[in-house]
């Protein structure tokens, strides 16, 4: 879980009993700044509450994302605009979810976003820590743990502004770069160039799958959770604590004891099946592999242009609908997403 190696790499860090082999970035360019920045993660961290999206829950979030992206490009809109204001479970919140492992369902299921690759795109685990304790701005800070990989900080986070009457504006965005992942990057051999790549890859997948967790903010609101099961599960064990304590680890000790564990129900899996199949079928029609549904042509005259005139008998014509095409969807549509939240007036800022 990319929650718990945070927790002990930037403790331990901290503390001054990190391993070069496990925290290059602290031990190859120690500064001020990274400093600052961990301390602040850490208490985030600590006092977030924690969700664990499952590859299943993760993949039929992003479902929603692929219906809200098109009305998006529609209206021109973004993506979070559309969803509307969602309001967060915690001031700080951390939600993560297996990035592989929603990279390949994104390409069997030809989501829009893979349509130029020829192989799933995706590695390690992702993790959002969203802090709302700013009355200024909401500050999103995505960790990404590739497979086979140490952890490293992130090169920047998003700062997004609030207008006069407190509403989270997204067209209005700070890209905060960290100057101490700038300064290890030149000295591991990094052009400006390169960085600046670093960056903007960072700053549109960061903003990219934003929605997955808002989605997951929205669904929990909803009077049915939109069809997950959260499930409460312990984040470190009773021995991790009991380890902690004799090797004098107070921040394991302070980290959240427990986190939900988003799953999909019935209702979810079924939509994501149906779809799924519904999907598949219309791309066989596209591209010309399904002829006309079976169906019965009345008797009738057929007349040539010489005068010949033929009469057709009574027949069926076209193919038999594919026998997992589902005729009767139970999940939401995919063009529209609704969840039922409360009315909240503007006026009223509880």
């Amino acid at each position: 879980m990319l929650y718990k190696s945070l927790i002990s790499l930037y403790g331990s860090s901290l503390a001054g009993k990190s391993a070069p082999a496990d925290d290059l970035v602290w031990h190859f360019t120690p500064s001020e700044d990274l400093r600052l920045f961990r301390e602040y993660a850490l208490d985030a961290l600590q006092q977030a509450k924690v969700y664990l999206l499952d590859h299943m829950a993760a993949a039929y979030a992003d479902t929603l994302h692929d219906a809200v992206a098109k009305q998006a490009s529609e209206t021109g809109l973004p993506a979070m605009a559309i969803l509307g204001e969602v309001k967060l479970p915690a001031d700080v919140v951390w939600v993560e979810f297996d990035d592989r492992e929603l990279g390949v369902a994104r390409f069997e299921r030809a989501s829009h976003v893979t349509r130029h690759d020829d192989k799933p795109i995706g590695t390690g685990l992702r993790g959002y820590l969203i802090d709302d304790r700013n009355n200024g701005h909401l500050r999103i800070t995505m960790f990404h743990r590739r497979d086979n990989s140490r952890v490293v900080d992130p090169i920047c986070a998003l700062l997004v502004k609030r207008t006069p009457t407190g509403e989270l504006n997204y067209d209005n965005v700070e890209v905060e770069l960290s100057r101490s992942m700038v300064e290890f990057r030149v000295r591991s051999g990094d052009t400006m160039e390169m960085i600046n790549g670093r960056r903007t890859v960072h700053q549109v997948e960061t903003g990219y799958d934003l929605f997955i967790p808002y989605a997951l903010f929205a669904m929990l609101a909803s009077p049915d959770l939109g069809g997950i099961i959260p499930t409460e599960n312990e984040t470190f064990t009773a021995k991790d604590a009991k380890t902690a304590r004799k090797f004098g680890k107070s921040w394991i000790l302070g980290a959240q004891k427990s986190h939900l564990t988003i799953r999909i129900g019935p209702q979810a899996a079924a939509h994501m099946q149906e779809r799924q199949a519904r999907l598949e079928f219309e791309r066989q029609v596209q591209d010309g592999r399904s002829g006309p549904v079976r169906h019965w042509v009345s008797e009738h005259e057929r007349r040539y242009r010489s005068g010949k005139v033929v009469l057709v008998k009574g027949h069926h014509r076209g193919q038999l609908p594919a026998p997992n095409l589902p005729t009767r969807v139970m999940g939401p549509r995919p063009e529209a997403t609704i969840f039922e939240l409360d009315a909240v007036d503007p006026s009223d800022p509880d």
